[in-house]
């Protein structure tokens, strides 16, 4: 992953290569539990995969948020 400078701070930054604004391919979800699996963290796969974290935690943790009708424990 290549990184920059801010222009103005000067705060190192990673660039972001990959950007999926859309749910998650099979392919894609599997390889977040992959991920997951070896350790990694859900921010992690989060920017490796180039989406946010809700789409990788309905893959990680299905039905986290329930359907309405009883409380969800996370």
């Amino acid at each position: 992953m290549a990184t920059f400078r801010h222009p103005v701070t000067g705060v190192l930054l990673n660039e972001i290569s990959v950007v999926r604004p859309r749910k998650l391919s099979e392919m894609e979800a599997e390889t977040a539990r992959l991920l997951r699996q070896q350790g990694l963290k859900l921010q992690d796969i989060t920017a490796m995969l180039g989406t946010n974290q809700g789409r990788v935690a309905d893959v990680l943790w299905p039905g986290r948020r329930g359907n309405g009708d009883q409380p969800v424990l996370i």
